[in-house]
């Protein structure tokens, strides 16, 4: 099949499939970790993908060809304000000239979040599923700005207007209640990860909190609370604390020195992906006190690595991503003690924290995986493509 995605990327992801891109070139794009391990399983599996996505310091369309793949750039205006006004207007209409551009040579467009780029791959009039990866309503109730506003309506309009839908979970499936598949995101597993040990020798048992903003959603105080209950009898645990907001001198930082003090907390501030893959590593547990999440992604990520994950009972989609509390820890995230007494289980406890170790490292493998999710969306791009072809024959009569 020939593929087209429509989304946010990342080209450092991606490098191997451009032998020879510029130095430019490998720095473009806006993240969408998903959807990059989305265009490689489907270029490993030997289909011709189409991506069309924006950036900041792309002014005019630019084009970038690599092994079965090709890349196609617009400007994304970095402010909000003008955004917000005319509904991301510059970005869809760029998105859909971009795929006119292509039309003759696709056979489905995927689209990733129901906004600029939903909106542009709905304009063009090709056969296409759209991919909820977040809810506008919950954003908005928790975020209450005029950018959140404006996005609500982009993705109202996408909703009404779109042909087909999938999500990345069952919960954000039951939010919307739209028919549509449920595509999780995926991982890359890497075969040689064994299940994760620690005995009481360990020198340092290294817990991780990963976010990109201090907010009311993410609930860090909780996190940085239940630590600080538990470092007072275990000298050698460590919290590490990752993101954007997660800087040493920001308001959390500041926030953490007035209310517990900074002993052996560790403001890490934004890295990028690759640096924390490698930091995930060194890590023995990830906490993720969170109060809603459409997915999760640092979810998987953690557990392909082994390591045992704490999350919410009520947090969304986090519940269904650690398997109703069969491949990880779930808790009250509203309670700091609860949070806390989590821990300490994985802490005192080496068969419990093994067993969580080897159950969230076989959810992912079963659930999850690069190959496995792949599979669903071809699946899928399939069975739309041939409903298109039924819708169109019984028109025609």
């Amino acid at each position: 099949m020939n593929i087209g995605i429509a989304g946010p990327i990342e080209m450092a992801s991606l490098l191997k499939f451009f032998p020879n891109i510029s130095a430019y070139e490998q720095q473009l794009g806006l993240g969408g970790t998903a959807v990059n391990l989305l265009i490689e399983g489907l270029l490993e599996e030997g289909h011709q993908v189409t991506v069309f996505s924006l950036d900041p310091n792309v002014r005019n369309k630019h084009c970038i060809e690599g092994k079965g793949i090709k890349v196609i750039f617009g400007h994304f205006r970095s402010a909000s304000k003008m955004k917000t006004l005319d509904f991301c207007r510059k970005e869809y209409v760029q998105i859909k000239e971009f795929i006119h551009s292509e039309k003759a040579h696709l056979d489905i467009v995927n689209a990733h979040w129901s906004y600029e780029f939903a909106i542009g791959t709905i304009l063009a009039k090709v056969p296409h599923i759209i991919t909820f990866r977040d809810h506008a309503p919950t954003i908005l109730k928790l975020m209450k700005q005029p950018y959140r506003f404006s996005r609500l309506c982009m993705d109202f309009w996408v909703r009404k207007k779109g042909d087909a839908f999938s999500y990345n979970s069952t919960y954000l499936q039951d939010l919307i209640g739209l028919p549509g598949a449920v595509l999780p995101n995926p991982i890359k597993i890497d075969p040689q990860v064994v299940v994760k040990k620690r005995t009481d020798n360990d020198r340092h048992f290294n817990i991780f909190f990963m976010s990109n903003g201090w907010s009311f959603l993410k609930n860090p105080e909780v996190a940085i609370q239940a630590f600080s209950k538990l470092r007072k009898v275990n000298s050698h645990i460590h919290l590490f604390l990752l993101g954007i907001g997660f800087e040493e001198h920001s308001k959390g930082y500041q926030w953490t020195e007035k209310t517990v003090g900074l002993e052996r907390i560790h403001f890490m501030g934004a890295v990028s992906h690759k640096k924390v893959m490698e930091m995930l590593g060194n890590c023995h547990l990830m906490l993720h006190t969170s109060r809603e999440e459409s997915f999760g992604n640092n979810l998987i990520e953690a557990m392909a690595l082994g390591i045992p994950v704490i999350g919410g009972e009520q947090s969304g989609a986090v519940p269904w991503v650690l398997d109703h509390g069969k491949a990880g820890l779930l808790v009250d995230i509203e309670n700091s003690n609860a949070v806390a007494d989590a821990i300490q289980q994985l802490l005192s406890s080496e068969p419990r924290y093994v067993e969580f170790s080897q159950k969230g490292l076989s959810n992912v493998k079963n659930r999850f995986s690069l190959k496995v999710v792949t599979a669903l969306y071809l699946n899928a791009f399939t069975n739309q493509k041939q409903l298109q072809k039924t819708n169109e024959s019984t028109t025609s009569f």
